[in-house]
């Protein structure tokens, strides 16, 4: 597919054109074969191939060299991962959920080979897709940018995640010096993090340096390639690089979307303890990645957390100046019996226990996004959202 023009039309499925979507809600397309979990993050995530939908009016794809089978428990990784970033940051992840058993579609091939010539199966993919442009043209409207996960499993032998960033084994394979030039450079599926990220981090530093999504993963004791640790597949070790996917919806071509194709071994997605532990970790991961290298703080990934409350006498409790540098004072007739700090991942920072003062010192807390959360009788009357500078 290298060398070759590759054209992207925006779809928008039908009946989707001016409507506007709740976070958190599902929208489907026709006969339900696809589905759509609006969010308010700038992280989108699709499972291609995991449905289990065989409707009989769908034949099973026949065309030569065409994939049938499943990847098994990817949809409900992908809906766990979903759960756990809507937990930790009461924001939703946009999700595009194709329906269908791959054996009918794959959402993961161009319509021609997705859909084997049949017309239901041509829509349920065109809604598939379009559905994925809705998200993307609403994230890049806005944050500026974002990041799309293609979440799939892979059966090779080797335990460990295949991050593919269109880059084959052999490119990979390259010394820093070549992943930091042309041609490789121009290959890359998050062209615009290569322009934009935060820290000017180079090609190679940001697929298998020590802040890459892989060295996160695996910091968190599930291995990845690539990453510092595992920086490229071996000659003869199976790797997928990326699909159609990743390159119809990354930032290869243009766009201010970047792309990433997860292939996650067994191990993490057919035992379902694991499973739950993987996917608290991968989000974790994917939160990180984006605080470091896209908005640095800046990211509001806080939405069910509310700036002021009113407590049971009518009086409004709030705290300033918002943002803080050192100083954050509370502004209510009386202060609070106790005090939390705690940080997007829900971990506590600080705690004021009985405070007799309506001035709190943050010089000792780093910068970022916070939660106040303060109690009276031991119960949670309220919470607000600081960032401190």
């Amino acid at each position: 597919m290298k060398g070759l023009l590759f054209i992207v039309v925006l779809l928008i499925p039908f009946g989707l054109e001016a409507q506007s979507f709740i976070p958190g809600k599902s929208y489907f397309g026709a006969n339900r074969y696809s589905e759509y979990i609006a969010g308010n993050l700038p992280i989108i995530m699709a499972m291609p191939h995991g449905g289990p939908l065989r409707p009989d009016d769908i034949p099973n794809r026949s065309c030569s060299g065409c994939n049938t089978t499943n990847d098994s428990f990817t949809r409900e990784l992908g809906l766990l991962i979903y759960d756990e970033i809507n937990r930790v940051t009461g924001c939703h992840p946009h999700v595009i959920i194709n329906q269908l058993h791959r054996s009918k579609m794959d959402a993961n091939r161009e319509i021609v080979e997705a859909a084997d010539g049949n017309k239901k199966a041509e829509v349920a993919w065109m809604d598939f897709q379009g559905f994925i442009d809705t998200a993307s043209f609403q994230v890049s409207k806005d944050f500026g940018k974002g990041l799309f996960i293609d979440l799939h499993g892979h059966a090779h032998t080797i335990q460990r995640l295949e991050l593919g960033y269109l880059l084959s084994s052999s490119e990979l394979q390259s010394s820093d010096e070549d992943l930091n030039n042309t041609p490789l450079l121009n290959e890359s599926s998050i062209q615009h993090l290569l322009d934009k990220n935060l820290q000017n981090l180079s090609h190679s530093a940001l697929i298998r340096g020590e802040q890459s999504l892989g060295t996160l993963i695996s910091e968190r004791n599930f291995d990845a390639v690539p990453s510092n640790l595992i920086p490229f597949p071996k000659d003869g070790e199976p790797y997928f690089s990326g699909g159609y996917n990743t390159r119809r919806h990354g930032s290869i071509e243009n766009g201010t979307v970047d792309a990433i194709q997860v292939e996650c071994n067994r191990d993490v997605r057919f035992n379902e303890a694991t499973r739950e532990s993987f996917a608290k970790q991968f989000a974790a991961a994917l939160i990180e990645y984006l605080q470091l290298h896209y908005f640095d703080g800046d990211l509001d990934m806080s939405c069910q957390f509310i700036t002021d409350i009113q407590d049971e006498k009518g009086d409004e409790i709030f705290f300033y100046p918002n943002p803080v540098n050192h100083t954050l004072y509370i502004n209510g007739n009386q202060v609070p019996e106790k005090i939390t700090l705690i940080n997007v991942f829900s971990q506590l920072i600080k705690i004021w226990d009985k405070p007799n003062t309506n001035h709190l010192s943050l010089s000792d807390v780093e910068k970022g996004i916070y939660i106040m959360v303060w109690y009276e009788n031991g119960k949670v009357q309220g919470r607000s959202k600081i960032v401190k500078q």
